[in-house]
């Protein structure tokens, strides 16, 4: 059977890109009817309910974002953050592959019954030309402005560590704690979430 890989997974970006580059290529592999092979060391494979093929032999590897849509027997490499991309994914799929495992689930607290996460992204947007930010202050005016009270906001940064990193789901991946996993539940979880540009906030959205 016709087969794609996507050896760049977990190696090129962190968790956010990482979701763009398995969403479109398990819809590539689904959309033509082929076999999708991914890292056997990629963190999905911990905390999704996903069963996908281990890489055994490299295919041609794709140039950066240009991907021959239709042909099989590659290695799709790129980013994928493109509308083009994104048009071939069927979003109740794409949810079906992000569930997260019931170990996960149950591991996870909220850190508050109700509460209202903003994802703050800064680091090295902030020195980019090409990315916008949003400060502190336009979270809390947008909470003012909608009827939501302060008290009940929930910052996620990696700038401002917060009340959320008492959350700990004790899951390490290749020597690793992967801490970021429970911010990322955090604004899952959440019962209104002012996200930021990243694609973290995007896929937790």
């Amino acid at each position: 059977m016709n087969k794609v890989q996507v050896s760049c997974l977990g190696k090129m970006g962190r968790f956010g890109n990482q979701l763009f580059q398995y969403a479109f290529a398990k819809s590539y592999a689904d959309k033509y009817n082929c076999v999708l092979e991914v890292p056997n060391d990629w963190i999905g494979r911990k905390i999704f309910k996903i069963e996908d093929d281990v890489i055994t032999h490299p295919l041609p590897k794709t140039d950066l974002d240009e991907i021959p849509f239709g042909e099989t027997d590659i290695d799709l490499y790129g980013f994928f953050q493109h509308q083009k991309f994104l048009n071939i994914m069927d979003a109740n799929k794409v949810k079906e592959w992000f569930t997260f495992k019931e170990e996960i689930i149950d591991s996870f607290v909220k850190p508050k019954d109700f509460y209202v996460a903003a994802h703050l992204r800064h680091g090295d947007y902030v020195y980019a030309d090409h990315y916008c930010t949003i400060s502190l202050e336009c979270y809390i005016n947008a909470c003012k402005k909608n009827g939501y009270d302060v008290g009940d906001l929930i910052l996620v940064s990696e700038e401002h560590r917060q009340p959320t990193d008492s959350g700990n789901l004790n899951i390490e991946h290749n020597g690793e704690n992967c801490n970021f996993l429970y911010d990322f539940l955090v604004l899952v979880n959440s019962d209104v979430l002012f996200r930021s540009n990243s694609t973290f906030g995007w896929w937790a959205a």
